[in-house]
């Protein structure tokens, strides 16, 4: 059975702890979108001018580009459509019976790729690129910075218009390969998005804005190394792995940190630190492939992950339920005075939410409190009578077993709003693998889809990869960032034992030792098998080339470093 709730009490997303909405999310999505939310200052988007169901209409205009020969006849039409299709944009399909092809995206070359306005649901990017926008924007310090290295990661050979009037085309000199030249001309043939409403009004740093710092310093390092040493495709793979693995650590590290909050509100949590400190989970990774105590291990850590999820929805409705009553109880002038003295003038992040569980202890507004959350419990009780015999108490009775373990009424209040929307649980499933790349040929998560006890923490060679590059970005030049000799010579080579160390610290990744409450000879054991397990992929990868037996020496050589870098050391 299950609890019905008012239209005012539904609702489980609350952005002062996590400004991304928790739900599938498809990473293949993201860049065009937050191209756009970047060169327009985030803003959103205005009225979408071009049409995603006429795929015909913009290949027609492609195939009479001045920039294109040879494509006028019926068989040469229909190649340059395999193309298009194949290189240039994915298709999805849209309706109630899926019959209606659309274009989902455009595949991203270049920055112009947010000029069509595609995906036209931006709903379905879950908030992610407002927020790495702003984890960018706090980085860089401003919107010019950040626009201007946009522009120098990914605008080569573009022109852009204004933030008001974005615009774009090629600049007609810079030489471009071929299918960024083809892209280009692809998107001539489309009105350029203009920019709407503005959504930073709605943009807060959320529980954790140390680890926000933190991922915008990965992603900011991580391109200004890399961009120039690799091909723009193999890059915009890479550097799509990456974000989707950072909105996996970053959302997992504030559920935990959320929920370490709630049930000790007296110190916060070391991940709401800024910096942050190393912080809860650590998560063992299996390289090994081999049922046996690794995989346990990894297995092991996914189950725990996934229940502190569960939690998550608990804690996170506890302090969105006291923002609303404190808000409510802050028109009354006399009450905002108390209020904003025991709040200490703090409206957003970690100090903020930490006062606001600290109100259910003081005298002077804990009587407010509670009535409120009786007044919402008797609001939910009157939702679920029986209409046909309103004095009945069978139909209300499973709300009074509910409440029989509540220690207060707003304990009482969070039991119900969670039993009415259990199903967000789902929902945060949904994130948790779709940004752990279950689904995706890179990733951390590893299973069959449809088999949870099948999942694991087991990264594959391509994150592997990426996680090498990005430990020799920050490690190299974690002081200096845009400025120091890497973004001239590349990542130089870094030791075995400084990369094991940055996944722990960073990321909270284990390799080499097994997790708590793992102990013993044989977890032991089997987590030195994993390492030897990862260094064999990373030699198969040419990553690593153990010269010496000293594990203090061993290094590895990140993909696409400069060869001046690499040849230096030996």
């Amino acid at each position: 059975m299950k609890v019905k709730l008012p239209k005012e009490l539904r609702g489980v997303r609350f952005s002062l702890v996590l400004p991304i909405e928790l739900n599938d999310f498809d990473i293949e999505l993201l860049l065009p979108i937050l191209f756009f939310t970047i060169l327009a200052e985030g803003r959103g988007r205005a009225r979408i001018p071009n049409d995603p169901r006429t795929i015909d209409v913009y290949i027609n205009k492609l195939s009479q580009h001045p920039a294109l020969e040879g494509f006028t006849t019926p068989r040469e039409r229909r190649l340059l459509e395999r193309l298009v299709r194949t290189a240039l944009i994915t298709t999805g399909h849209t309706g109630r019976k899926r019959e209606a092809e659309q274009i989902t995206s455009i595949v991203t070359y270049s920055i112009l790729s947010y000029k069509p306005g595609f995906p036209k649901e931006a709903s379905r990017l879950r908030s992610a690129d407002l927020f790495l926008y702003q984890a960018m924007h706090r980085y860089l310090k401003g919107d010019q910075a950040l626009r201007q290295f946009l522009k120098e990661i990914f605008g080569r050979g573009v022109k852009l218009g204004k933030a008001g009037d974005l615009g774009g085309e090629y600049d007609g000199t810079t030489e471009v390969d071929t299918l960024t030249r083809l892209s280009l001309a692809f998107l001539d043939g489309f009105e350029s998005a203009r920019p709407g409403l503005s959504r930073e009004k709605d943009a807060h740093p959320g529980a954790c804005p140390g680890l926000t710092y933190e991922l915008a310093a990965d992603l900011v390092q991580y391109m200004s190394a890399y961009h120039r040493a690799m091909p723009m495709p193999a890059f915009i793979h890479h550097l799509l792995t990456l974000i989707n693995f950072e909105l996996f650590i970053y959302t997992l590290k504030v559920v935990y940190a959320v929920n370490a909050l709630v049930a000790q509100p007296e110190s916060l949590p070391p991940a709401m630190g800024e910096p942050p400190a190393p912080s809860p989970p650590t998560l063992y990774v299996d390289f090994t492939g081999q049922p046996g105590p690794s995989q346990e291990m990894a297995h092991a850590c996914v189950r725990r992950d996934i229940e502190a999820y569960q939690s998550f929805l608990s804690a996170n409705l506890l302090l969105r339920q006291l923002q609303s009553y404190v808000e409510q109880l802050r028109r009354n002038s006399r009450r905002r005075a108390l209020i904003d003295g025991l709040l200490g003038g703090a409206t957003t992040g970690p100090l903020y939410l930490q006062r606001l569980l600290m109100l259910r202890d003081q005298s002077s507004i804990c009587a407010d409190i509670q009535a409120q959350a009786r007044d919402d419990t008797d609001k939910i009780f009157e939702e679920n009578k029986d209409p046909e015999d309103p004095e009945s108490k069978l139909a209300i009775k499973y709300l009074d077993e509910l409440l029989a373990s509540a220690e207060s009424d707003l304990d009482g209040l969070v039991i119900l709003l969670k039993e009415g929307q259990r199903d967000a649980t789902q929902q945060f499933v949904k994130w948790y693998w779709s940004t752990g790349g279950l689904t995706r040929t890179e990733g951390l998560l590893r299973g069959q889809h449809k088999y949870r006890p099948s999942w694991q923490y087991a990264p594959t060679n391509d994150l592997l990869a990426v996680l090498v590059q990005l430990a020799a970005a920050r490690l190299n030049d974690s002081e200096n960032g845009l400025n120091g000799d890497q973004s001239n010579h590349g990542p130089m080579p870094i030791r075995l034992q400084d990369f094991l160390r940055f996944l722990d610290e960073r990321f909270g990744l284990l390799v080499d030792r097994p997790p708590a409450p793992f102990v013993g000879a044989e977890y032991t054991a089997a987590a030195q098998e994993n390492l030897r397990a990862m260094l064999r992929r990373l030699r198969q990868m040419g990553i690593f080339r153990d010269l010496s037996d000293d594990f203090t020496v061993q290094r590895l050589h990140p993909p696409y470093a400069a060869t001046s870098a690499l040849t230096s050391y030996y």
